[in-house]
């Protein structure tokens, strides 16, 4: 019978602090140790589910505050892993500026454009979340759980790609499942902050995707927002 990973991993969190009372630090380190291997687990089984599906992306870009750019595009996995989006929107259309203005605008879309493309690839470094750094974040000990509400507890990685990064795990005990990714990342330094907020959906049959993704880049003001619905299973 499929049955999400998280919601396994979730339940099996609340029962063991009911029955062991958390006696001590070594109690401590089993629990995370037994919380990191069941999401190694849940990671991969939902890259795997997820190859049976498309969906609908619809991104929007803005610079301080202000929409510069929406699409929509059709997105799957393809054989090599890798996920293959196919647009459906018209491109927008090229400013056709002249001169030293256009020059400046040019030189300015340039380097937001490249900004971006450095923000996402770091970003890409975090999601989806690696089983092996897991496990080395963990066997570095610095991979700790805490209570984060009446209905909710957390599984936070320090120091996850970079030093002083983050990556936190919300599960919504009540639910059973997972309700969000939070990291907290920098590019070239660590006032040139970037943060990503993943929130989660589960799908009739059981398995987890998201439901909405924001990158924020702060120091640029630039907020990228995604959105993904429509999953709908491949045909055979």
């Amino acid at each position: 019978m499929k049955r999400n990973g998280i919601a396994f991993w979730s339940l099996g969190f609340v029962l063991c602090l009911i029955t062991t009372g958390l006696s001590g630090a070594q109690d401590l380190k089993e629990m995370i140790q037994q919380k990191v291997a069941a999401l190694k687990q849940t990671v991969v089984m939902n890259q795997q589910e997820l190859k049976q599906y498309s969906w609908i992306e619809k991104t929007e870009l803005s610079v301080k505050g202000d929409v510069k750019n929406t699409k929509l595009e059709s997105c799957r996995y393809g054989t090599d892993g890798k996920v293959e989006k196919t647009p459906l929107t018209e491109p927008p259309e090229k400013s056709d500026k002249r001169g030293l203005r256009g020059k400046i605008a040019e030189k300015k879309t340039g380097e937001m454009q490249d900004y971006m493309e450095r923000a996402i690839k770091l970003i890409g470094r975090y999601v989806p979340p690696s089983p092996d750094t897991l496990q080395a974040v963990l066997a570095a000990g610095k991979a700790s759980l805490s209570q984060a509400g009446p209905d909710a507890i957390q599984l936070l990685f320090k120091d996850y790609v970079l030093p002083g990064d983050s990556v936190t795990f919300t599960l919504d005990t009540a639910g059973k499942t997972m309700r969000r990714l939070n990291v907290s990342t920098y590019l070239d330094k660590p006032a040139d902050r970037v943060t990503l907020a993943v929130d989660f959906q589960t799908l009739p049959d059981g398995v987890h995707c998201m439901a909405s993704k924001v990158l924020n880049a702060a120091a640029k003001e630039i907020v990228v927002a995604i959105t993904s619905s429509n999953y709908q299973k491949l045909a055979k």
